[in-house]
């Protein structure tokens, strides 16, 4: 559908040929003209970048009174003569040095080529025990035991152990949605170069926090939340006798609940209560 919908015959005809099938037996979907090209908003490419005129500096000038390849010195990044302020004029201030009369003053001695000895516990920076490159949602993933986070690090696999291990579940079906509710909510994404992908910036909730492993993420509709919007009309709905749809807010409820984050133990205690009186409504 990809080279149809582009105009590439002879490549439609080459898939045809290798899956054995004629273009009778292929039904297409109704294809409009393909995406055009994004237009260039500022043409850098085609700008005229100012550059400085290169010229011979005071090191060059004095190369150059020794008989150096002036030709060759032009070609170089010097500075244009006339940035020099007074560069031919020896500063009045500081003088001349008198040539020292110890043998030992004598030049820069740095002594001996001292090679500097190879530390035995140097760590290597590239290797994954020290912990480059790592991202920002590697860092929630190893900071806490909750299984939300883990979520929002994209950790699936190991927020569904922490899921069974901690409450027992092993549908995680019903959970599909949240758990992509909450990866899409701790990313935003800033386009970047044409070709290139977008740079990502994640979302946290410790805002104030500088410790690289105290950092956690954000995770979108909190205890708060549930309980002013999503209980209240769960709630509604039964007393309007609108059991089906009660039911389906109820579990969506406590699907939330489940993969969810809070800060306190107070907040423990009130999930834990929500979630009993959820069943027992429902």
């Amino acid at each position: 559908m990809t080279a149809k919908s582009h105009g590439l015959e002879d490549e439609c005809q080459a898939i045809l040929d290798a899956s054995g099938l004629t273009e009778d037996q292929v039904t297409l979907p109704t294809m409009g003209s393909p995406l055009p090209q994004p237009n260039v908003i500022a043409p850098t490419f085609k700008a005229n970048w100012p550059v400085k005129s290169s010229g011979t500096s005071s090191f060059e000038q004095a190369l150059l009174a020794d008989g150096g390849d002036e030709d060759a010195l032009a070609a170089t990044n010097g500075i244009a003569d006339e940035d020099l302020l007074e560069a031919e004029a020896e500063p009045e201030r500081n003088g001349h040095l008198e040539e020292p009369e110890d043998e030992e003053a004598e030049g820069w001695d740095m002594g001996e080529d001292a090679i500097p000895e190879v530390e035995e516990e140097f760590v290597n920076v590239e290797s994954a025990d020290a912990g480059a490159g790592s991202s920002e949602a590697e860092m929630w993933t190893r900071n806490s035991p909750v299984a939300a986070d883990h979520v929002a690090g994209g950790s699936f696999d190991t927020a569904m152990n922490l899921l069974n291990r901690q409450v027992g579940a092993v549908n995680f079906k019903p959970l599909e949605s949240r758990f992509e509710e909450i990866h899409q909510a701790t990313r935003t994404y800033l386009p970047a170069n044409p070709e290139l992908p977008p740079l990502v910036n994640y979302v946290r909730r410790t805002l104030k926090e500088t410790d690289s492993r105290k950092i956690l993420p954000f995770i979108p509709r909190d205890l708060e939340s549930i309980t002013t919007g999503d209980l209240p009309a769960g709630k509604q709905r039964m007393q309007k006798n609108q059991l089906e749809e009660g039911s389906q807010i109820f579990k969506k409820i406590l699907h939330t609940m489940l993969v969810n984050a809070v800060a306190s133990q107070s907040e423990v205690q009130e999930v834990s209560l929500a979630s009993t009186q959820e069943i027992h409504d429902g």
